[in-house]
């Protein structure tokens, strides 16, 4: 009687699993009949989110990896972009001096071949900056913007025909920029009413 037990309990798990499987091929989505049915149909399901959690995760690493990707090229082209700037701050003085040099004219023959070497050398000074995209900024006749200027004096208007309010009158020092960087602003004096 036992045995009869045994067999017919083994053959109740057997049609409970086959049920399942019939379930699970057809798509079927009945409620299981057995307790021990339900918790096998829960288990799946918590094997499942943890999965899924981890495929989320994957992809927002993923994404995060490919920021950090991005933001890495954008400040490496930026650094090259701007990669000669404390060079050309340094190099600025030397042709302050050298523009200065020019501004004093001498009458003998040494005074003049002085000059023509300093003429040589500020125009190669100034070629090389021209060439690594560094500017002048600030003309006599362009209209006053602080962020490019730093007006130094005011100077009156004379002659309302030729000169305007808010434009530069006289260039003290020129202003340089690298690109679109200021990298000195030129100091003017600007036509006032």
């Amino acid at each position: 009687m036992v045995e009869k037990k045994k067999s017919q309990a083994k053959n109740q798990e057997k049609s409970a699993s086959e049920e399942e499987i019939e379930r699970a091929v057809k798509g079927s989505k009945e409620e299981p009949k057995t307790e021990a049915a339900a918790k096998e149909a829960a288990q799946p399901a918590k094997k499942e989110a943890p999965a899924a959690d981890y495929e989320d995760k994957f992809y927002r690493a993923e994404a995060e990896l490919q920021n950090v990707q991005q933001r890495f090229s954008k400040e490496r082209a930026t650094m090259l972009k701007y990669e000669g700037q404390d060079l050309a701050k340094s190099i600025l003085p030397a042709l302050d001096n050298l523009e200065r040099a020019l501004a004093n004219d001498g009458d003998d023959q040494g005074s003049k071949e002085i000059r023509r070497g300093v003429e040589l050398t500020y125009k190669s000074l100034s070629n090389a900056l021209r060439d690594n995209g560094i500017t002048e900024i600030g003309k006599s006749g362009d209209q006053f913007d602080p962020k490019l200027h730093n007006a130094i004096q005011k100077t009156p208007i004379d002659d309302p025909e030729k000169q305007k309010a808010d434009t530069i009158a006289v260039v003290l020092q020129r202003g340089y920029q690298l690109h679109d960087r200021v990298l000195r602003p030129a100091m003017v004096s600007v036509y006032t009413k």
